[in-house]
Protein backbone atom coordinates (compact mmCIF):
# COMPACT_ATOMS: atom_id res chain seq x y z
CA UNK A 1 0.00 0.00 0.00
CA UNK A 2 1.38 3.59 -1.04
CA UNK A 3 1.75 5.65 1.93
CA UNK A 4 3.45 8.70 0.18
CA UNK A 5 1.74 12.11 0.33
CA UNK A 6 -0.67 13.05 -2.77
CA UNK A 7 2.22 13.50 -5.84
CA UNK A 8 2.12 16.25 -8.20
CA UNK A 9 0.20 13.58 -10.56
CA UNK A 10 -2.18 13.54 -7.98
CA UNK A 11 -2.83 17.03 -7.57
CA UNK A 12 -2.97 17.56 -11.55
CA UNK A 13 -5.62 14.88 -11.34
CA UNK A 14 -7.93 16.65 -8.42
CA UNK A 15 -8.06 19.52 -10.54
CA UNK A 16 -9.17 17.85 -13.62
CA UNK A 17 -11.62 16.00 -11.50
CA UNK A 18 -13.30 19.33 -10.11
CA UNK A 19 -13.02 21.27 -13.62
CA UNK A 20 -14.71 18.24 -15.23
CA UNK A 21 -17.55 18.57 -12.34
CA UNK A 22 -18.19 22.41 -12.65
CA UNK A 23 -17.73 21.65 -16.54
CA UNK A 24 -20.61 19.24 -16.95
CA UNK A 25 -22.95 19.53 -14.16
CA UNK A 26 -25.64 20.26 -15.93
CA UNK A 27 -25.73 17.65 -18.20
CA UNK A 28 -28.53 15.79 -18.43
CA UNK A 29 -27.45 12.56 -19.76
CA UNK A 30 -24.87 9.91 -19.62
CA UNK A 31 -22.60 9.71 -22.60
CA UNK A 32 -22.96 5.45 -22.85
CA UNK A 33 -26.29 4.57 -21.43
CA UNK A 34 -24.58 1.56 -19.27
CA UNK A 35 -22.64 0.77 -16.95
CA UNK A 36 -19.21 0.37 -17.10
CA UNK A 37 -17.68 -2.79 -17.97
CA UNK A 38 -16.59 -5.07 -14.63
CA UNK A 39 -18.41 -2.50 -12.27
CA UNK A 40 -21.40 -2.94 -10.10
CA UNK A 41 -24.06 -0.63 -8.47
CA UNK A 42 -24.04 0.87 -4.68
CA UNK A 43 -26.64 1.14 -2.95
CA UNK A 44 -27.29 3.39 0.68
CA UNK A 45 -29.93 4.39 2.74
CA UNK A 46 -30.44 7.79 4.38
CA UNK A 47 -31.16 6.77 8.03
CA UNK A 48 -32.58 10.83 8.17
CA UNK A 49 -35.34 10.41 5.70
CA UNK A 50 -35.44 6.35 4.85
CA UNK A 51 -34.17 7.59 0.95
CA UNK A 52 -32.54 4.68 -0.37
CA UNK A 53 -30.27 5.43 -3.33
CA UNK A 54 -27.85 3.64 -5.87
CA UNK A 55 -24.95 5.37 -7.64
CA UNK A 56 -23.79 3.60 -10.52
CA UNK A 57 -20.40 3.90 -12.74
CA UNK A 58 -20.53 4.78 -16.40
CA UNK A 59 -18.42 3.49 -19.50
CA UNK A 60 -16.29 7.18 -19.20
CA UNK A 61 -16.14 6.67 -15.84
CA UNK A 62 -18.29 8.76 -14.40
CA UNK A 63 -20.16 8.36 -11.37
CA UNK A 64 -24.41 8.69 -11.10
CA UNK A 65 -26.90 8.57 -8.57
CA UNK A 66 -30.64 7.96 -8.63
CA UNK A 67 -33.34 7.62 -5.80
CA UNK A 68 -35.25 4.32 -5.86
CA UNK A 69 -37.03 4.44 -2.75
CA UNK A 70 -39.27 5.27 -1.16
CA UNK A 71 -40.27 6.59 -4.56
CA UNK A 72 -38.65 6.82 -7.74
CA UNK A 73 -37.78 9.50 -9.64
CA UNK A 74 -36.42 7.21 -12.40
CA UNK A 75 -33.92 9.86 -13.66
CA UNK A 76 -29.90 9.46 -12.87
CA UNK A 77 -28.16 12.60 -12.02
CA UNK A 78 -24.45 13.36 -12.40
CA UNK A 79 -22.04 13.24 -9.78
CA UNK A 80 -18.74 13.16 -11.82
CA UNK A 81 -15.14 12.05 -11.48
CA UNK A 82 -13.31 9.74 -13.48
CA UNK A 83 -13.55 6.25 -11.48
CA UNK A 84 -12.23 2.98 -12.26
CA UNK A 85 -13.85 0.27 -10.20
CA UNK A 86 -17.40 -0.05 -8.54
CA UNK A 87 -18.63 2.98 -6.01
CA UNK A 88 -19.18 1.99 -2.32
CA UNK A 89 -21.22 4.07 -0.30
CA UNK A 90 -22.97 4.76 2.84
CA UNK A 91 -24.54 7.41 4.90
CA UNK A 92 -24.77 8.60 8.57
CA UNK A 93 -26.11 11.74 10.83
CA UNK A 94 -29.22 13.23 11.23
CA UNK A 95 -29.03 14.58 7.77
CA UNK A 96 -29.16 13.38 4.32
CA UNK A 97 -25.75 12.70 3.44
CA UNK A 98 -23.96 10.15 1.89
CA UNK A 99 -20.29 9.15 1.18
CA UNK A 100 -19.53 7.96 -1.68
CA UNK A 101 -15.59 6.09 -2.33
CA UNK A 102 -14.45 4.75 -5.80
CA UNK A 103 -10.66 3.91 -7.25
CA UNK A 104 -9.40 6.87 -9.16
CA UNK A 105 -7.84 6.67 -12.56
CA UNK A 106 -4.55 6.94 -10.23
CA UNK A 107 -5.12 3.75 -8.28
CA UNK A 108 -5.88 5.67 -5.15
CA UNK A 109 -9.07 6.11 -2.96
CA UNK A 110 -11.05 8.89 -4.10
CA UNK A 111 -14.15 10.36 -1.69
CA UNK A 112 -17.29 12.51 -2.70
CA UNK A 113 -19.53 13.53 -0.17
CA UNK A 114 -23.44 14.81 -0.28
CA UNK A 115 -24.57 17.01 2.40
CA UNK A 116 -26.59 19.50 0.69
CA UNK A 117 -24.93 19.52 -2.16
CA UNK A 118 -21.79 17.85 -3.23
CA UNK A 119 -18.21 18.61 -2.15
CA UNK A 120 -15.15 18.50 -4.53
CA UNK A 121 -13.46 15.25 -4.99
CA UNK A 122 -10.89 14.52 -2.08
CA UNK A 123 -8.06 11.85 -2.62
CA UNK A 124 -6.94 9.39 0.03
CA UNK A 125 -4.49 8.06 -1.17
CA UNK A 126 -3.25 3.92 -1.23
CA UNK A 127 -3.14 1.74 -4.25
CA UNK A 128 -5.67 -0.46 -5.00
CA UNK A 129 -6.02 -3.97 -6.72
CA UNK A 130 -6.91 -3.18 -10.51
CA UNK A 131 -10.39 -4.61 -11.24
CA UNK A 132 -11.46 -4.17 -7.38
CA UNK A 133 -12.68 -1.28 -5.66
CA UNK A 134 -13.71 0.04 -2.17
CA UNK A 135 -15.95 -0.61 0.55
CA UNK A 136 -17.14 1.62 3.57
CA UNK A 137 -18.99 1.53 6.77
CA UNK A 138 -20.13 3.43 9.23
CA UNK A 139 -21.09 2.42 12.67
CA UNK A 140 -22.30 5.88 14.05
CA UNK A 141 -22.66 9.45 13.03
CA UNK A 142 -18.90 11.07 12.24
CA UNK A 143 -17.29 7.33 11.87
CA UNK A 144 -16.04 6.05 8.42
CA UNK A 145 -14.50 2.58 7.77
CA UNK A 146 -12.92 2.22 4.07
CA UNK A 147 -10.98 -1.00 3.40
CA UNK A 148 -9.40 -2.10 -0.45
CA UNK A 149 -7.64 -4.98 -1.14
CA UNK A 150 -3.97 -3.61 -1.99
CA UNK A 151 -1.83 -4.48 -4.52
CA UNK A 152 -0.05 -7.09 -2.33
CA UNK A 153 -3.38 -9.00 -2.22
CA UNK A 154 -4.29 -8.30 1.44
CA UNK A 155 -6.85 -6.26 2.98
CA UNK A 156 -6.08 -2.31 4.25
CA UNK A 157 -7.97 -0.16 6.20
CA UNK A 158 -8.15 2.94 6.70
CA UNK A 159 -10.98 5.66 8.90
CA UNK A 160 -12.23 8.98 9.84
CA UNK A 161 -12.60 9.75 13.35
CA UNK A 162 -14.85 12.86 12.93
CA UNK A 163 -11.58 15.22 12.79
CA UNK A 164 -9.23 13.10 10.61
CA UNK A 165 -8.60 10.81 8.27
CA UNK A 166 -5.56 7.40 9.95
CA UNK A 167 -3.03 6.63 7.58
CA UNK A 168 -3.39 2.98 5.69
CA UNK A 169 -2.76 -0.47 8.04
CA UNK A 170 -3.17 -4.17 6.76
CA UNK A 171 -5.57 -5.91 8.25
CA UNK A 172 -3.44 -9.03 6.45
CA UNK A 173 -5.32 -12.09 4.58
CA UNK A 174 -4.66 -12.75 0.63
CA UNK A 175 -8.36 -11.38 -1.33
CA UNK A 176 -9.53 -12.18 -4.81
CA UNK A 177 -12.11 -9.39 -5.09
CA UNK A 178 -13.57 -5.94 -3.80
CA UNK A 179 -13.96 -6.12 0.06
CA UNK A 180 -17.88 -6.23 1.16
CA UNK A 181 -18.26 -4.12 4.83
CA UNK A 182 -21.47 -2.84 7.15
CA UNK A 183 -21.45 -1.40 10.45
CA UNK A 184 -24.58 -1.95 11.01
CA UNK A 185 -25.82 1.97 11.67
CA UNK A 186 -27.02 2.99 14.07
CA UNK A 187 -25.19 0.09 15.71
CA UNK A 188 -26.96 -2.60 17.48
CA UNK A 189 -23.70 -3.96 18.88
CA UNK A 190 -21.85 -1.22 19.69
CA UNK A 191 -18.21 -0.35 17.71
CA UNK A 192 -19.21 -3.00 15.28
CA UNK A 193 -18.16 -3.73 11.86
CA UNK A 194 -18.09 -6.98 9.06
CA UNK A 195 -15.91 -7.61 6.38
CA UNK A 196 -16.04 -9.61 3.63
CA UNK A 197 -14.40 -11.14 0.64
CA UNK A 198 -13.76 -13.53 -1.87
CA UNK A 199 -10.70 -16.05 -0.66
CA UNK A 200 -8.08 -17.39 -3.32
CA UNK A 201 -9.92 -20.79 -2.77
CA UNK A 202 -13.14 -19.33 -4.45
CA UNK A 203 -15.03 -18.82 -1.22
CA UNK A 204 -16.15 -16.39 0.79
CA UNK A 205 -14.42 -15.23 3.76
CA UNK A 206 -15.08 -13.06 7.13
CA UNK A 207 -13.71 -10.81 9.50
CA UNK A 208 -15.11 -8.55 12.20
CA UNK A 209 -14.14 -5.93 14.28
CA UNK A 210 -15.30 -5.65 17.90
CA UNK A 211 -13.58 -3.64 19.96
CA UNK A 212 -10.44 -5.48 18.40
CA UNK A 213 -9.95 -7.83 15.01
CA UNK A 214 -11.51 -11.19 14.98
CA UNK A 215 -9.22 -13.73 12.81
CA UNK A 216 -10.67 -14.82 9.27
CA UNK A 217 -12.82 -18.10 8.77
CA UNK A 218 -14.47 -19.19 5.96
CA UNK A 219 -18.44 -19.41 5.04
CA UNK A 220 -18.00 -21.65 2.33
CA UNK A 221 -19.91 -20.94 -1.30
CA UNK A 222 -18.17 -20.67 -4.37
CA UNK A 223 -18.01 -16.60 -5.73
CA UNK A 224 -17.58 -16.49 -9.73
CA UNK A 225 -14.45 -14.83 -10.24
CA UNK A 226 -14.16 -11.35 -10.62
CA UNK A 227 -17.02 -10.48 -8.58
CA UNK A 228 -17.00 -10.03 -4.78
CA UNK A 229 -19.72 -10.36 -1.51
CA UNK A 230 -22.43 -7.73 -0.98
CA UNK A 231 -23.56 -6.69 2.31
CA UNK A 232 -26.51 -5.05 4.22
CA UNK A 233 -26.54 -3.37 7.59
CA UNK A 234 -28.64 -6.75 8.75
CA UNK A 235 -25.67 -8.51 7.94
CA UNK A 236 -27.76 -10.26 4.86
CA UNK A 237 -24.50 -11.33 2.45
CA UNK A 238 -25.03 -12.20 -1.37
CA UNK A 239 -22.93 -13.65 -3.67
CA UNK A 240 -22.56 -14.07 -7.68
CA UNK A 241 -22.42 -17.88 -7.74
CA UNK A 242 -19.74 -19.68 -10.48
CA UNK A 243 -23.32 -20.68 -12.16
CA UNK A 244 -24.34 -16.97 -12.89
CA UNK A 245 -26.99 -17.21 -10.46
CA UNK A 246 -27.38 -14.97 -6.80
CA UNK A 247 -27.26 -16.76 -3.69
CA UNK A 248 -27.59 -14.88 -0.14
CA UNK A 249 -26.54 -16.22 2.94
CA UNK A 250 -29.92 -14.62 5.01
CA UNK A 251 -30.31 -11.63 7.05
CA UNK A 252 -29.05 -11.99 10.54
CA UNK A 253 -27.35 -15.37 9.80
CA UNK A 254 -25.97 -17.51 12.29
CA UNK A 255 -23.23 -20.29 12.40
CA UNK A 256 -26.26 -22.39 11.26
CA UNK A 257 -26.60 -20.19 8.14
CA UNK A 258 -26.67 -21.48 4.79
CA UNK A 259 -25.71 -20.57 1.66
CA UNK A 260 -29.12 -20.48 -1.27
CA UNK A 261 -30.63 -19.07 -4.06
CA UNK A 262 -33.09 -16.32 -3.37
CA UNK A 263 -35.69 -17.78 -5.54
CA UNK A 264 -36.21 -14.80 -8.35
CA UNK A 265 -33.71 -14.58 -10.42
CA UNK A 266 -32.79 -11.06 -11.92
CA UNK A 267 -34.52 -10.94 -15.65
CA UNK A 268 -31.80 -10.73 -17.48
CA UNK A 269 -27.08 -12.74 -16.87
CA UNK A 270 -25.44 -10.70 -13.98
CA UNK A 271 -22.67 -9.00 -15.22
CA UNK A 272 -18.87 -9.71 -13.85
CA UNK A 273 -19.56 -7.70 -10.70
CA UNK A 274 -20.09 -7.47 -7.35
CA UNK A 275 -23.77 -7.21 -5.82
CA UNK A 276 -24.83 -4.62 -3.55
CA UNK A 277 -26.94 -4.59 -0.63
CA UNK A 278 -28.61 -2.23 2.07
CA UNK A 279 -32.06 -1.76 4.19
CA UNK A 280 -35.25 0.20 2.95
CA UNK A 281 -35.72 1.80 6.26
CA UNK A 282 -39.48 3.20 5.61
CA UNK A 283 -40.43 -0.35 5.09
CA UNK A 284 -37.90 -1.96 7.07
CA UNK A 285 -36.81 -4.90 4.03
CA UNK A 286 -33.40 -5.66 2.74
CA UNK A 287 -32.70 -4.62 -0.82
CA UNK A 288 -30.38 -5.88 -3.29
CA UNK A 289 -29.23 -4.33 -6.76
CA UNK A 290 -27.11 -6.01 -9.35
CA UNK A 291 -25.66 -5.06 -12.63
CA UNK A 292 -26.71 -6.89 -15.59
CA UNK A 293 -24.98 -8.24 -18.90
CA UNK A 294 -27.00 -5.17 -20.78
CA UNK A 295 -25.58 -2.51 -18.63
CA UNK A 296 -28.86 -1.99 -16.90
CA UNK A 297 -29.03 -2.33 -12.93
CA UNK A 298 -32.05 -3.34 -10.91
CA UNK A 299 -32.93 -4.04 -7.36
CA UNK A 300 -35.03 -6.08 -5.43
CA UNK A 301 -37.07 -5.96 -2.18
CA UNK A 302 -37.42 -8.87 0.43
CA UNK A 303 -40.28 -8.75 2.49
CA UNK A 304 -42.10 -11.15 5.00
CA UNK A 305 -43.33 -13.37 2.41
CA UNK A 306 -40.13 -13.16 0.82
CA UNK A 307 -38.24 -11.72 -2.19
CA UNK A 308 -40.69 -9.46 -4.73
CA UNK A 309 -40.04 -9.03 -8.11
CA UNK A 310 -37.23 -7.45 -9.59
CA UNK A 311 -37.57 -3.56 -10.39
CA UNK A 312 -34.96 -1.82 -13.63
CA UNK A 313 -33.09 1.55 -12.06
CA UNK A 314 -32.23 2.24 -15.81
CA UNK A 315 -29.06 2.93 -17.06
CA UNK A 316 -26.88 5.63 -15.95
Amino acid sequence: MNHKHITMTSIVLATLMLVSLLAAVSSAASVSGQTMAGTGPAATTSWSNGQTDIFAVDTSGTLWQTSVLPSSGGAWNYVGGVCTSSPAAVSWGSTLRFDVFVRGSDGAVWQITYNNGWSSWNSLGGQVASGTGPAVASWSAGRLDVFVEGTNGALWHKWWNGAQWSGWESLGGQLTSSPAATGQYPASNGQAIYLFVRGTDGACWEKSYNHGWSSWHSLGGQVASGTGPGVGQDLALFVQGTDGQLWWYGAGWSSGATWKTIGTQAPEALSASSPTSTIVVVMDHNMVSVSGTSGTVWYCVADVSGWNTWNSAGTP
